[in-house]
């Protein structure tokens, strides 16, 4: 049986992805059609059973999203990202001649274009960019771009959104709709049937990994190779820095039980961070190696299940860290110390990780990863109840007053 798959999108995009949808086996296309973005909630109440949802773009994705999270079906989205942006703007440039600072854009994300004017290192006049946002009336936009148009500042417009390309061309004003390539397409479609047969199978449950790079680098696409193969995932490029994984969690456990990641740490000399989450839905499993991402640290894998317990660092000696925690130990500290559960199991996770019973507050920050006066604070209150001590001194060798070195007066083993 082939993949029904729901797709909302504009008539204009239909045409192309019913085209592009002949290179992907096994899936069938039912189209629901917006005149605009902004009537993609009504068409969600209309869609008949279905395997999945897709989203053609970011902004249908965006008016939906307040529905998504009882949504009952997968669901995905074509992201704009900084590929199509600049696949639309050399398309121009070569077709058109014109200059960069001649061409007016409409955008998600204006970040996207700087990012992509930054690849090329373009240090000439910028181009005019126009942010969309859906609290703003999309005609609002069209007026910018054609009061451009009537001031001769610009030749071209490249829009996100079909409706405002249809008013720039009826007035006689050059434009093009943004330009997703074709094997951004079929990678999509084809991610799309995973995820049906992900929540299909009973048995896999929904994993998505987070690869972070602090910087682009050159070994970029080396390491997302190596964990892609690994763990038998498909990807996506959420932003500069970060790549978004889709797998199983079998062949998840499989790349652990034979340390097929702990390499990727070797390759580079940067720092990155790989995460996983698992959960019920793709949306859960989402929310989940996000947040594992909040906790991270450089070089280390982590996981957070789908009962936020968060496990790691791998492949060192990796502990659990519960985020959800009734343990009433826990919750009567969290109660006299006014701090919150969280950061108690956090600083319990921090005491079972170290081979010394004392540290500093340096050493508790760059675990738990904020400032040194936040954790003093933390500490503070902690010796004022007497869940912790000051045991010395470290000497210091310049000028400033010396470390109070700290001992936990609890029990750290829950």
């Amino acid at each position: 049986m082939p993949t029904k798959i729901a797709v909302i999108s504009s008539l204009a995009f239909k045409d192309r992805l019913i085209s592009i949808s002949q290179e992907v086996e096994n899936i069938q296309l039912e189209f629901y059609i917006y005149n605009t973005p902004d009537e993609t909630p009504k068409l969600m109440k209309t869609i008949k059973p279905c395997d999945v949802l897709l989203f053609s773009g970011t902004l249908p994705y965006l008016y939906a999203k307040p529905l998504l999270t009882n949504w009952p079906i997968p669901w995905t989205y074509l992201k704009q990202d900084e590929f199509a942006i600049s696949t639309s703007i050399l398309s121009v440039l070569a077709k058109h001649h014109i200059q960069l600072s001649q061409l007016s854009i409409d955008v998600i994300n204006s970040k996207h274009v700087k990012n992509v004017l930054d690849d090329i290192e373009y240090n000439g006049s910028q181009p005019f960019v126009q942010e969309i946002h859906i609290e703003e009336h999309f005609n609002m936009i069209y007026q910018r771009h054609r009061k451009l148009w009537d001031e001769g500042k610009i030749r071209f417009v490249i829009t996100s959104i079909h409706s405002i390309y249809d008013a720039l061309i009826a007035e006689g004003i050059p434009a093009m709709r943004m330009h997703d390539s074709n094997s951004s397409i079929i990678h999509r479609l084809e991610e799309t049937k995973v995820l049906s047969k992900m929540t299909k199978s009973e048995s896999a449950k929904a994993v998505v990994g987070i690869l972070e790079f602090s910087e682009s680098n050159e070994d970029e696409q080396l390491i997302l190779q190596k964990v892609v193969t690994a763990t038998h995932a498909s990807y996506q490029k959420m932003d500069t820095n970060h790549f978004e994984l889709f797998t199983t969690f079998g062949h998840i456990q499989n790349a652990f039980q034979h340390n097929l990641l702990e390499s990727i740490f070797n390759i580079t000399q940067y720092p990155i961070k790989l995460t996983f989450g698992y959960g019920e839905s793709i949306l859960e499993a989402q929310e989940n190696a996000k947040r594992a991402l909040d906790f991270a640290l450089p070089n280390a894998i982590y996981i957070m299940s789908e009962n936020k317990e968060l496990q790691g660092p791998f492949p060192n000696q990796p502990i659990v860290l519960s985020l959800q925690t009734k343990d009433p130990y826990v919750l009567q500290m969290a109660k006299e110390t006014k701090l919150s559960p969280l950061n108690i199991s956090k600083i319990m996770a921090f005491s079972v990780s170290r081979q010394s019973l004392q540290f500093t507050a340096v050493d508790l920050a760059k675990y738990l990863q904020v400032t040194r006066r936040s954790t003093e604070r933390i500490l503070k209150k902690l010796v004022e109840h007497g869940y912790a001590k000051v045991v010395g001194e470290e000497m210091s060798y310049q000028q400033g007053r010396p470390r109070a070195i700290y001992e936990l007066n609890f029990s750290t083993y829950h």
